[in-house]
Parts: C-alpha cells; structure tokens; sequence
C-alpha cells in the first residue's frame, strides 16, 4: 500500500510537469538537461552530449525521422559536425528513446525501470564483448521521469534487420542468441556492480504496485484461450503461482548476474554479416541466468523447433557461460532452472495481451497470439509447474 500511495503522488507531480512542459515547451542545452521531446533537443545539447571528450568539436546540424511512440518514443537521429567532430570520429548515425508522455513515463517510472538503460549503456556495455547497439549518452530526471537513451542505431551502422516476432527462426540463429547471453552472463557472474540492480522480487513488486499484473494476465490466458494448451486453460491462480516462485528462485536461489530481464524475440536483430543480437535494455537487473535464457528460448521457438533443439541449446549456452568466467551447473541441474524459469515470459505475455484501456497498446495481437502459443506450449510440454511445486 505504501507503494501505491507513493505512486498516487507521482503521478500527480510528474503530471504536473507534462502541464508544465506544454506551456513552456522547454529546450535541451546542457549536458544537465533532460530533453522534454524530439522537438526540445538542439545543437548545444547534441554539442554537450556527444563531444563532451573533444574540445573543439560540435554539433553543426542534426535531423530526426522516423518517429514512432510505443512503450517509448523512438527516432533515428542523423548529426553533422564541424571539422573536428568529424576528425574526432564522432558518432553520426543515433538512434534516440525518449519518456515523453504522461503514460509513457508512468509505466517505465512506476515499474522502476525508467534508469535501465541509461544504467546498461553508460557502466555495463563498456564491459561486455556482446552483440548490442553501443551507447552515446543516456540520463534521466527523477522528478519528471523524464529520461533519453543515444544509441548506435544499428539498422544504418550493421545493416541489421529486426526479428519478425511471429516467424520462425533458424537453429543457428537461436543459437547465437544464447550464446550472446551466456557471453553477458559470464562476464557478470557475481559482479559487485550488480548491488545496484533491482531484483526479479523486486521488478514484479513495483509492477504489482503499478498496474495489476494478475488480473491482466488472467484476462490475457482467457483472451489468448484457442492458442493455449488444453491443460492450462483456466488455471491462471496456478500458472500466477508459478510466475511467483520462479521469480522468488531467480531472486534468492540462483547466483546472481546481469540479466537483460526481457530478452523476448522481438528485442533481437540480425546484422549484415549474419550476428544475432539484442537491443532495448530498459529492464536490466540482477538475478538467476535461467531467466533470460527460457525467456529466449521459449519466446522464439516455434514448439516443434524447441523440442528438438532446447537440449542441444542449453548445452550451448553452458558451454559458452563458463569460457566467460561463470560457473557451469550440471547439465540436469540447468534442465530443472530452465524449466523453472519459463514463467515469466507467460505473465509478460498475458499481461500484454491482457491489457486495460488505460494501458499503452505495447504489441501486435497477433505477436501476442504467437509468442502466448509457444510460451505456454514450452510450460505444458515441460511440465514447469510440476518443476516449480505448484
């Protein structure tokens, strides 16, 4: 309740700012500001962001294109500099994510995740030898919930092509992905950066707090109904109870890591030379491996593909998790974490297709369909809640 209460007042403050914003249409000029909107930023801003390590270089001209508005605002950001940004290297090609609505802002701030990625890009990707777009510049204000992410915006630099969340993807590409995770994995196992990182316990209690996740995955498991197995139709109080010890297990049971928290198909890319990555880091946090990679794995494969490859990816992953400094469970001993830890992707899932009016509209109902048919497929054929007890 002491939540929800906190959350009751800033709503009103950060609405309180969006009035503001309106009124005053502030502009972005320093590396202190927090940019209201695409329409707020300015050279100067660019100038202080970005050739902040280079005196002498500056923003001469810049265009946005390509907006769009969902979860975040989201524009391709081109930027020209004077002689010597140019000499100095400077990135030319960005790609910005922006809080600029009042639902937008609420949604990241009240879940607690409004810092994600400004935390990922600035002190956790100089680190990592991954497959991600690297980061310029990233902030945030706490009072407005304002926040903005300056990206590599990979579509230009790596030619790469986002995952069509509904179509299949190849064995080999889903390969890559885990490995990609079992190289982040490895590189934080136990890391004394992560204590600054909420929990799996602690995400789902802000989200708790925020909106009703329960409910709305109860209305998305009925919504979704024709494309769920046959046995776990109307049993949302059991598969909640699973999504909560699960979430408890990545919290308390599991060596913790840097997790990417939401690393569903739809957040990968393939570039030109063929690697598989994953973009939109805003729900980073510490916990157990096992949850990124079922939430992969069961988020892409089609369920005839998964019964006749998770085996074979696990054993990938574990492979590549201990060249990179983590340490490796027993193959039987990752089979029970990963069947534990494909919950969460079923309440993500149910909870997007379930949403209330009041809610952004986050994704396609027919990705929803899609990615609910092999989630809970995966739940059914592993017996995951058998696994977890419940």
């Amino acid at each position: 309740m002491n939540h929800k209460l906190w959350l009751l007042g800033r709503v009103a403050a950060v609405g309180a700012h969006v009035v503001g914003e309106k009124i005053t249409r502030p502009k972005a000029r320093t590396a202190g500001d927090v940019p209201v909107d695409g329409g707020s930023i300015t050279a100067d801003w660019l100038t202080a962001v970005l050739c902040r390590d280079h005196p002498g270089a500056q923003v001469d001209s810049f265009e946005l294109a390509n907006a769009s508005s969902g979860t975040s605002t989201r524009a391709a950001l081109r930027v020209q500099y004077n002689t010597q940004g140019e000499q100095a290297g400077l990135p030319t090609e960005l790609f910005a994510k922006m809080s600029t609505t009042l639902a937008q802002r609420i949604v990241l701030g009240g879940a607690k995740v409004i810092d994600g990625e400004s935390h990922f890009f600035t002190a956790m990707r100089p680190e990592v030898e991954i497959e991600a777009p690297r980061g310029y510049w990233a902030a945030h204000d706490p009072d407005s919930w304002r926040s903005i992410t300056l990206m590599e915006d990979i579509a230009v630099t790596k030619g790469a092509i986002f995952s069509e969340p509904t179509a299949p993807i190849g064995r080999d590409q889903m390969e890559d992905l885990v490995r990609n995770l079992a190289r982040l994995h490895g590189t934080f196992w136990e890391h004394p950066g992560l204590a600054v990182l909420k929990t799996p316990n602690e995400m789902l209690a802000a989200v708790l707090a925020s909106i009703d996740m329960k409910t709305r995955a109860a209305v998305g498991l009925e919504r979704a109904g024709e494309v769920v197995p046959e046995s776990l139709r109307g049993q949302s109080e059991r598969l909640w109870a699973g999504v909560e010890r699960a979430l408890d297990l990545a919290t308390t049971q599991l060596p913790p890591t840097l997790l990417h928290g939401d690393p569903h198909i739809g957040q990968t890319y393939r570039t030109a030379e063929g690697r598989m990555g994953f973009a939109d880091w805003q729900v980073v946090m510490q916990g157990g491996w096992g949850h990124d990679f079922a939430y992969t794995v069961t988020s892409g494969c089609d369920p005839e593909d998964r019964r006749a490859w998770d085996r074979d990816l696990l054993r990938a992953y574990l492979d590549e998790l201990g060249r990179h400094g983590g340490k490796v469970p027993t193959f039987d001993e990752a089979w029970l974490i990963y069947r534990q830890q494909s919950m969460f992707a079923y309440a993500a899932w149910a909870f997007t297709i379930g949403r209330a009016f009041y809610q952004p509209r986050m994704q396609p109902e027919d990705t929803c369909r899609t990615l609910m048919h092999r989630i809970t497929t995966a739940i059914d054929d592993n017996a995951c809640l058998d696994a977890l007890g419940v």
